[in-house]
Parts: structure tokens; sequence; C-alpha cells
């Protein structure tokens, strides 16, 4: 669902995405089929989905507390992640600590009040700068936090004796010090060369990969982080309180570009030397996309805009892969100096089914049919006996609704014409064939090979994965992540008794989950609470209106009379 998604993580419970007369208005300003704009259920089943990472991650640190856990996630997956790490400080066991990395792609996360979500959803319950600020500085915090030392990267080295365990991670040219080899490629960035470099301990470490030309993130309304990227620091206020400068990009929080942009004529490389960004230069726009459509739908990036990239050097720096999602050639049509207008995307099976469901099913030119029996005279079929034969046998997304039968000329006995819709199969192939819209580049980054070959790879945490040494363990924690296989499945993964083996906790978490997913008996508040947890922060735009009123009324000089 769409629309359903959220820029701060307090509106994961119990909020949803509102219908109405400003959301129809919306919707239609956007003119988006496979993204349409509707009232949508609770949000409550992404706090769900946060407990259940979160019981993963616990699971797994069971098996062996020293296991290094990485989470890669993109769009609302960040904010879930980001929920699961204060999930995981709860209880205060061994194996209850944050993922040792987390990399953020193309995050909604936003520290701004933004005037289009509270005109047209969330009005006085938004939530403030002050909130969003404090909660992503202590749920990133954390990561850094507890940072876990073990295992130490030197007894990863391969020992040629075999004497000593590395744990099966690193190959025989790698070092934990300055002389790391890296394996060759990708070809378009080194060629053949192997390149020797520092290896990085990147535990208690979170990264941003955020990217300009993002115009889902950077829709009026959102303007999340994963297009706007971090400042390095953010002045906000808490009510009735002084002003505080929340520190955000930190050793423990950095940030990586990528941009489709060209600066001198040559593509900005991911992973130089970190420092200063300037988000856009004069002429360039926003977000990559045309004037009207920035001025109609995009949040603003001032010209000017600076931003610290603090994530490390990358060997070698490299040219993003962004364009994997759109048609060849499309991408090429110039905006500015340096910029092109978005490349067309086609659309897939779902995008054409959710297409499909906010659009009409196309009248069919006429066509023939055979028809025993019929002659002139005696009186065409009715359209309910020339669709029920038509769709005899077929699946529901087989059958058509026959609008009309009539003689088809030149007359041939035994023979109709007719006048259908299409089924809707057929309108998802029409869809999937020419259906074509503007990238919005939000998945670019996460769909990129290059970019995690190239960034991804040397920003995750290495160290240990003992649960996965286990065939038995590997294929039940991989039946758990994927959260719509049914309950017998899971526990047939890798057998009764490994499923006996799970923590008691987990199994409740996952046995819920399943029988959510099977009939929509939501899990009680006992196992998903309808309260953030202690580090998120939630303070509403009412609070600070009320306070302010109150201000007001208890001032001994004010003598204007308020209602």
């Amino acid at each position: 669902m769409f629309a359903n998604a959220t820029n701060n993580i307090p509106d994961m419970f119990n909020t949803h995405f509102k219908g109405g007369w400003k959301t129809k208005a919306l919707d239609t300003l956007q003119g988006d089929p496979t993204h349409p704009l509707r009232e949508s259920p609770n949000r409550h089943y992404m706090v769900l989905a946060a407990k259940r990472l979160a019981a993963l991650v616990r699971q797994i640190r069971l098996i062996d507390p020293n296991e290094t856990v990485n989470i890669v996630a993109h769009s609302q997956g960040t904010l879930i992640s980001l929920l699961a790490q204060a999930f995981l400080m709860e209880k205060g066991g061994q194996a209850d600590r944050p993922a040792d990395s987390l990399i953020l792609i193309d995050s909604p996360y936003s520290l701004s009040e933004e005037a289009m979500d509270q005109f047209t959803q969330r009005g006085d319950e938004q939530q403030t700068s002050y909130a969003r600020a404090k909660t992503l500085a202590n749920l990133a915090g954390l990561v850094a936090q507890k940072k876990h030392p073990a295992p130490a990267l030197d007894t990863l080295k391969i020992d040629p004796t075999g004497r000593r365990d590395n744990y099966g991670i690193t190959g025989p040219k790698w070092s934990s010090g300055a002389q790391a080899v890296r394996m060759t490629g990708p070809h378009d960035v080194q060629g053949n060369a192997q390149i020797v470099f520092a290896e990085r301990d990147n535990r208690g470490k979170v990264y941003l990969y955020f990217c300009p030309e993002d115009a889902t993130v950077g829709l009026m309304g959102v303007n999340g982080m994963g297009c706007s990227g971090l400042p390095d620091t953010i002045q906000v206020t808490k009510t009735a309180e002084k002003p505080e400068t929340v520190k955000l990009l930190s050793e423990g929080l950095r940030q990586r570009i990528f941009t489709r942009r060209k600066r001198q004529g040559k593509p900005v490389l991911v992973g130089g030397h970190p420092g200063p960004f300037t988000m856009r230069e004069d002429g360039e726009s926003a977000h990559g996309t045309s004037w009207d459509d920035q001025f109609e739908k995009r949040t603003n990036i001032p010209v000017g805009l600076q931003r610290t990239i603090n994530g490390e050097a990358l060997p070698p720096p490299f040219a993003p892969e962004m364009e994997g999602n759109v048609l060849p050639g499309s991408e090429t049509k110039s905006l500015s100096t340096g910029e092109s207008l978005p490349g067309k995307q086609s659309i897939d099976q779902l995008e054409a089914e959710i297409a499909l469901s906010v659009t009409d099913l196309r009248e069919l030119p006429p066509q023939p049919m055979n028809w025993p029996g019929f002659k002139l005279g005696k009186g065409a079929p009715s359209e309910a006996d020339v669709e029920r034969t038509l769709n005899q046998g077929k699946q529901p997304d087989d059958q058509c609704k026959v609008l009309r039968v009539m003689v088809f000329l030149p007359y041939t006995p035994g023979r109709i014409g007719i006048i259908r819709q299409e089924t809707p199969n057929e309108a998802k192939v029409r869809l999937m064939n020419t259906h074509q819209s503007d990238s919005s580049y939000h998945s670019a980054v996460m769909s990129g090979r290059r970019n995690h070959r190239c960034a991804t790879a040397f920003d995750v945490s290495i160290g240990q994965a003992r649960a996965l040494d286990d065939p038995d363990w590997a294929k039940l924690l991989r039946a758990i992540a994927d959260w719509r296989i049914p309950l017998m499945k899971v526990k047939q993964s890798a057998g009764e008794g490994r499923y006996g083996q799970l923590d008691s906790a987990t199994r409740e978490i996952v046995e819920a989950n399943c029988t959510y997913y099977k009939d929509g008996t939501f899990p009680a508040e006992k196992l998903v609470p309808k309260t953030p947890p202690t580090p998120v922060v939630s303070e509403i735009l009412r609070t600070r209106t009320d306070h302010f009123i109150q201000q007001v009324r208890s001032n001994p000089l004010n003598n204007i009379p308020l209602p």
C-alpha cells in the first residue's frame, strides 16, 4: 500500500492514510494509476513487521551471541528497521542488542513538518521536528552505543596451519589491516586490477544512501532524508523548553549520495574523499524532474544547499548505476546542463494489477464468434448466453463481459458478431506492453548491482555467521524471514525438532504473524504494542499549539479575549 507509508515512526502506531476530497484531489494531480492514493488500513502492521524483524535478529543471537547481523533496508523498510532496534533493547539479555550495521536506502524518514502532510493528513497530530530529530538520533545512537567487539577482525584472517578458526568469512588474500585485496571487477569500474585497501570495522554504524532524483520520497508532504540527505546538526525545540542542537551525522551515522547528475561533464562519483557537497547548483533542478512537476509535486531543494558526505572513501570511487530500471535510450533527453529528464519505465504484473484496480476494462472492437445453428431470422443468442459460453471453465481473470451480440457482416451461417470487454488478464498484458511512466528513481540505488558491489559490500560489517553454518538453522531462519510462508511450511523447513528449539518468544511472534497472514487476526497488544518504545520520541503540533495558547491566556498583559 504505497499511500500508507509514513515519514516518521510514531505514525506507524494506530494511524492510517486518510481518504476524502483532499486525497482525491491529490490522486488526480499525480495521475499515476500504478500508485493510487486511497484510504488505507491501520498502519499497526508495520509495528508487527518491526517486532518480527527484532525477533529474527534476537533468535540469531540466541544461537550464538557473537553473530554479526547487517540490515539493508529500502523505503518504508528503513523506518521498520530503525524501530526494530528499539525493540531489540527491551529485554536486556545477552542476545538483546541492535544489529551491527544498518544501511538505509531511499528512506522517507523526514525531519520537517511538511505543510502538505499537515493539510491533507495529520493536521495538528503531525509529529514535530523535535520528535523526528530526537528519534533518529536515539535509534542511530543505539547501534553505535552497543557496538559489539567480537569476533575481533584480526581473528578472521585465514590461518594457513588450520589451527585457528576464521569462521569461514574471508579469503586467502584478506587482511584486517591496510593490505586487504579486493577481487577484480566490476570491469567497468576497475578493469582487471586487483586493488589493495584498508579493511574497515563497520560495526556500530548506520549508513544513509540518498538520491536527490528520488521523486517518491521527494514528494511534497514526504521530503524524506532519502532524497535530501541529512544536515550535520539541526536545531529543534521541545514544547516549553529551550532550543537544543541535535547532532545527526557522526562516526556512527554516515551518508553517501547517489545521483544521476553530471558535474563538469563527469558523473558524480560515490565514495570519493569525504567532505561538503552542494546539493543543487545554479541551473540545476531540485530532483531531476521537469519544472512543472517540480512546482506541482516535489519538495524544494534550495540552490546552494550543502550536505556533508561523511561516508568513508571507497576503493575505488565509482559512478553509480542508476538507469537499470528504465527503458534503454529513454533517459537521454536533456533537462539542463548535466541533467537528463527521467527515463521511461514499463510496469510489471503487480503494478498492472494495481492500475487495473482503479481503472476500467476497455471495450474491444467487434469480433466474430462461431455459434452453431445461428441463421438469419432465427434470432441471435442473448448476451448472457454468449457470455456463459465464453467463460465456461475459465478462471475469473480470463472471463469477460459481453456487451452486445449482432449479425457479423458479411453474413455467414453459424457465425455471430460480439462486442465484449477485455478480460482482466488481457488488460494486464495491455498495460504491461503499453503503459510507460517516468521513473521515480526510488529503486534505482537498490536495484543497481554495481552500487552494492562497490559500496554496500564495503559498508556492511564482517564477522561470523554460525547460524548459517548449520543447514537446518539456515533453512528455518530464512523461512521465518519471509512473512508470507504459512506456519506448516515454516515448521517443515527444518523439521519439527529444530522448530521446537526456537526461543518461546520467537515462536510466539512467528505463530501470531502466520495467523494474521492467514485470516487477518491481528496479534494481541502484549506482542505488538500500541505505543512506541522509549527511544522513539513523540510530540505533536497540538501540544505546542496548546502550550502557546495557555501562555497567551496566562499573560497578565494580554487583554484580548480568546475563545
